[in-house]
């Protein structure tokens, strides 16, 4: 009798590229034995394993850790009938050497390397633009300096509007504060026109008169995470963005959406929940440092 095994985890994380690879290894060498991989982007997981109902199934499972199990099989029609649990990495990688003789023969550095190596084949197949900020909170960092946020572009979608926030991600946007919080609706800054006080209109770098058209509204506001253009009507985008942190899909036929946080939603959703007073926040929050991934 043939089995499935599922595992899903985050493409950077050196303990999914360790599962990832037992889960070829077990794919390659035990019979009868099927793998699913989802090879997920940071900001993927959480909502996958909710999709998926797993938190619910397993609520002892830590959101930060990549997951294996059994999924039920087709032909088993018992509604009662769910997944079967394996667990994190240490769980999976014990479980194949238990039932089919496996051993696990990565070291750390290689797995880091695989997590390097996946991250890098991402980014080189999407053809995408990638950038990132960090951000700081009353003058204090709000992550250790290694975290950041990461954008991925659309420059396909919307050429003119990525090439505005990678120019100003460049030279333009590091010491603004985000100055509007609207708390389960967004975060919005860039407002290189007037030093951040958020009444500025222009500011693109990429038209000589400061601001540029409605590119397209093909990419939906439908989820947190989702980078757009703030406006002040059609064909007015300038240099201020918004960070959704929810789903707004009334924004999609007026505002023009180029992009998405692909790692550090947590910190957006942090500076979210900052508190504030007719929408601006209480405490300065400042993008500390942007620049362009490379």
């Amino acid at each position: 009798m043939s089995v499935v095994i599922e595992i899903a985890g985050v493409l950077t994380d050196p303990e999914f590229q360790r599962m990832r690879h037992m889960a070829l290894e077990l794919r390659e060498f035990a019979s009868g034995v099927s793998v699913l991989i989802r090879s997920l982007l940071e900001v993927e997981f959480e909502p996958f394993l909710r999709a998926e109902g797993l938190l619910l199934e397993f609520p002892m499972h830590s959101v930060s850790s990549p997951i294996a199990f059994v999924p039920p099989s087709p032909s088993d029609l018992s509604a009662s009938c769910g997944n079967t649990y394996i667990g994190d990495t240490n769980a999976f990688i014990e479980f194949c050497a238990m039932k089919y003789g496996l051993a696990d023969n990565l070291s750390e550095d290689e797995c880091t390397q695989l997590a390097n190596e996946a991250w890098k084949t991402y980014r080189e197949r999407s053809m995408h633009t990638f950038t990132y900020m960090r951000f700081a909170v009353d003058g204090e960092p709000m992550t250790p300096k290694d975290e950041r946020v990461i954008f991925e572009l659309f420059n396909d979608a919307c050429p003119k509007a990525c090439e505005n926030f990678a120019k100003l991600c460049e030279n333009g946007y590091a010491g603004l504060p985000v100055h509007r919080i609207v708390p389960g609706g967004w975060i919005q800054s860039g407002d290189v026109e007037r030093d951040g006080r958020g009444d500025g209109a222009g500011g693109c770098v990429v038209n000589s008169d400061g601001v540029f058209e409605d590119e397209t509204f093909c990419i939906s506001h439908d989820k947190a995470g989702i980078l757009s253009m703030a406006n002040n009507g059609p064909h007015t985008n300038g240099a201020q963005f918004f960070i959704t942190l929810g789903a707004l899909p009334w924004l999609d036929k007026n505002k023009v959406a180029f992009g998405r946080v692909i790692s550090g939603m947590k910190i957006i959703q942090a500076i979210g929940r900052l508190k504030v007073v007719y929408d601006r926040p209480i405490v300065p929050c400042i993008i500390a440092e942007a620049g362009q991934y490379v």
